[in-house]
Parts: C-alpha cells; structure tokens; sequence
C-alpha cells in the first residue's frame, strides 16, 4: 500500500512556506508511531497553529469504522501539526516549500504535479482567501496529498482534484460569509467611515497573524478539514 500525506500549509508572512495540519494513515497496532506527544507543541504564530476545540489536544485520531478489529489491519486516521517521523518531515518540509515558493502553474487555479523518487510526489492546489489584514488583502494556502508513489497518486487524480474543490469551495464561502459580516457590522457601527485609500494601506501593512479559526469563526473548523482527509484517504485506498 503507498503511503500518503493529507497537508494543509500556507505562506505566513513572518516564517514562509508553514506546514498547518497534515493527515497519515496507519493500522491500530502503529499509531504510537505517528500520535505527537502532549509537549511537541511548538512556538508558533497564529497563522501556523493547529488549534483544536480542545485545547490541550495535539492530535485527532479516527478509526476506520468499517474496518474489522484486527489491531494489525485496521485502519487509524490521525492529523497532528506535523509528521513525528523524521523522514517523512524533511519531505513535507521540502515539497510546501515548493509548493508555495517554487512551482508554479500558467493558471493557478488548477492542480500541479511535482515530485521526485527522495522527496516523493504531491498533487497541489494554490488557493487564497481575501483578508484586509493581510499583505495585498489576501492569504495563500496550499492543500497537498503527498505519495511514495506516483503512479497510485496520478491514476486517482480526479478523485483528489474533486475534494480538493469540495474543501477550498467551503473554506472560501465561509470566509466571505464573515468577512461580508465583519463589514456590514463596521458600517452599521460607523467605525469604517471616513477610512481613506491611505488608512487602508497602512492597516493592511501590519502584520497580523490569523489562524482558519479565527478567519471562518469556527473553532472546528481543523476537525472538519480532517473528516474531509479521512474520508479522501479511505476512497484512495479502496
């Protein structure tokens, strides 16, 4: 079975290409294996955090309900801030690094395809989210599924594209939903009259970092982001 990485990573303005949440499978018998200890919370902005509904978490763990209870053969989902293999860190590290800063596509909108036998191979898709604290009023995210094997990971292309367009198109909408929101309460309060073209730049030129939680308002908004990888991994690997 080839291995596969779910990723969520973006470009923060103060540490660059980051990874948020990433997404491995494994059976019940390895799970210690890939599960973050409770101190492997790392400092880190905003923008970079996992933050979960519980705050003292580090990982979210599924298993596969319709798997038997064989411990050596049943499936375990798990998405932790970062792979706890070392290896498998290096390559993530590496790939959202092109992903974010390197390979590009003529229209960005569009899934890409890069990889190598060391690294391993990934199919990625750019998208933003409109954000006036943010330089050029926008954040840059990455949504990435990583494979030892790149024959697997092509033939399943359009099922990976079709989730991908299923997750972006509900981060995106529930960002202009509160954004819209956030706008119409700052009219009704009058605390966005009389902002000029320069007021607005120079808002827009601090940095400000925000994680998903805060630009959704949805403090679960990483535990359904996991329930979509899972749910992604379980068709890939029919």
């Amino acid at each position: 079975m080839a291995n596969y990485i779910v990723c969520l990573a973006h470009f923060c303005e103060l540490h660059g290409p980051s990874t948020i949440v990433c997404t491995q499978v494994t059976t019940e018998n390895k799970k210690e294996e890939y599960i973050l200890p409770s101190n492997s919370r790392v400092q880190v902005c905003s923008s970079c955090q996992l933050i979960l509904p519980d705050e003292d978490a580090v990982n979210i763990v599924t298993k596969d309900s319709t798997a038997n209870s064989n411990a050596n053969t049943t499936r375990v989902f798990i998405s932790t801030h970062y792979p706890l293999s070392q290896k498998r860190y290096t390559s993530l590290t590496k790939l959202v690094m092109k992903s974010l800063s390197v390979e590009t596509t003529a229209e960005s909108s569009k899934p890409m395809f890069y990889g190598d036998m060391i690294y391993g191979y990934c199919i990625n898709k750019i998208f933003k989210i409109n954000d006036l604290n943010a330089r050029g009023s926008e954040r840059k995210y990455s949504l990435m599924l990583i494979s030892d094997s790149e024959t697997d990971l092509l033939m399943n292309w359009d099922i990976i594209t079709i989730y991908f367009n299923e997750i972006i198109d509900m981060i995106q909408q529930r960002v202009a939903t509160i954004t819209e929101e956030n706008i119409k309460r700052d009219t009704a309060n009058g605390s966005n009259l009389g902002m000029l073209g320069n007021e607005k730049y120079l808002r827009r030129s601090l940095i400000k970092p925000k994680s998903l939680v805060e630009l959704t308002n949805d403090t679960g908004i990483f535990v359904k982001i996991h329930l979509w990888a899972v749910e992604l991994l379980k068709d890939i690997l029919k």
